[in-house]
């Protein structure tokens, strides 16, 4: 009786390692796989799934995401291994923004499409929600078997209108960098940074450095900005910074590519005259080459006097001194949001949307360091 038992212990493990490992094949072909379609072509229980994709997570092969899961960035390290790899040899639409960010994730499609027959049409809007709808409709009239697009919406915007024309589209559609808004994700598939988890890991680092008072600049008028903003709120919150801590935004610095003439002396007062020991900007890396020359001016030294960090990494390893800064993987998430696209082109019956949440890396330079203390203690505090 024992052995028979043991046995058939031994058969049910053979079962899962046969099922992990066609879960492992499934997710190298397409990228992703979703818990629904496993369970059909498994033949096993959602639960079963469920602790098959956990013990693929567990061990670094799969990344969870809701829905089910994506073949992890460190289980295949090779460009053309984590590209696509299917039978699809047509072509994508992609329209994102007129912005340097976007540069990167196009770089990232292109690898994803690289190893293909595939090829994209890449066309620039404007932040004009309107010329963005027409201009996806252009790519489908032309061809296009599916549309990757960064929708001009924001967090807190009406979006049923741009659902609807997205749903009558007669090819699946993949958002980068953006979702529906309102925090319901939607039924449309997304692709984004996971921009409040990197704004949270900049806070941290600052609060285990002992300052309490930060101040922010964000200017920017993008989901993206609403989702960094939204993460700096929770971040002060939760980790028990100062309520002193407050943003600097366009009212006071403009809502143009640069700080106004004279926005170095804007935010340097607002930090002064609040005691703020640290500063996180988000997508003003370029102005922060001004700011550091005019807090010099000042007498001011970074980081001892204040400490920066900026969001994003284009130029911020170039400053002196330079910036730690949080790095989102713009190609990461263009890669995947690709692979995700032809999954869609290829297999339409698959119509469960998957919202995936790319990390960003904090990246720590000379521009941070505990806070001088000012007259026996941390001007924070």
């Amino acid at each position: 009786m024992l052995r028979s038992g043991t046995r058939r212990w031994k058969d049910v493990d053979m079962l899962a390692a046969e099922r992990r490992a066609m879960i492992l094949a499934l997710a190298s072909e397409g990228g992703a796989v979703r818990i629904g379609d496993l369970v059909d072509r498994l033949g096993v229980s959602h639960v079963t799934v469920r602790r098959d994709l956990e013990g693929l997570v567990a061990e670094g092969a799969l990344d969870k995401v809701r829905g089910g899961a994506v073949l992890s960035a460190d289980a295949n390290d090779s460009s053309a291994l984590r590209g696509v790899r299917s039978g699809f040899s047509g072509t994508i639409g992609v329209v994102v923004p007129t912005s340097y960010y976007y540069r990167h994730v196009v770089d990232g499609i292109g690898a994803a499409l690289e190893h293909s027959g595939a090829e994209m049409k890449l066309v620039i809007s404007d932040y004009d929600l309107a010329e963005e709808r027409r201009l996806v409709a252009e790519a489908v009239e032309d061809g296009a078997a599916g549309i990757l697009m960064v929708p001009s919406v924001l967090e807190h915007e009406e979006s049923s209108e741009l659902l609807d024309f997205l749903a009558a589209l007669p090819v699946p559609v993949v958002l980068i960098e953006r979702e529906l808004p309102g925090g319901g994700l939607g039924d449309i598939t997304s692709v984004r940074s996971a921009h409040e988890r990197g704004v949270f890991s900049a806070m941290r680092h600052l609060h285990d450095l002992g300052h309490r008072r930060v101040a922010m600049v964000s200017r920017g008028r993008t989901q993206s900005a609403d989702f960094v903003r939204a993460g700096w709120v929770h971040a002060r919150d939760v980790l028990g910074f100062d309520a002193e801590s407050s943003i600097i935004g366009g009212e006071m610095l403009g809502f143009g590519p640069t700080w106004e003439r004279g926005g170095s002396n804007v935010v340097l007062d607002a930090i002064e005259s609040t005691g703020a020991t640290a500063l996180f900007s988000h997508g003003d890396e370029n102005s922060l080459f001004l700011l550091l020359q005019a807090a010099r001016a000042r007498g001011l030294s970074v980081p001892e006097d204040l400490s920066i960090v900026a969001y994003d990494d284009e130029v911020s390893a170039h400053a002196d001194p330079p910036l730690s800064a949080i790095a989102p993987d713009r190609e990461r998430v263009g890669e995947l949001a690709t692979r995700l696209l032809v999954e869609a082109i290829e297999r339409p019956s698959n119509d469960t949307p998957l919202h995936i949440q790319v990390e960003p890396r904090l990246l720590v330079r000379s521009s941070t360091a505990a806070p001088r203390a000012r007259g026996g203690r941390d001007a924070g505090s």
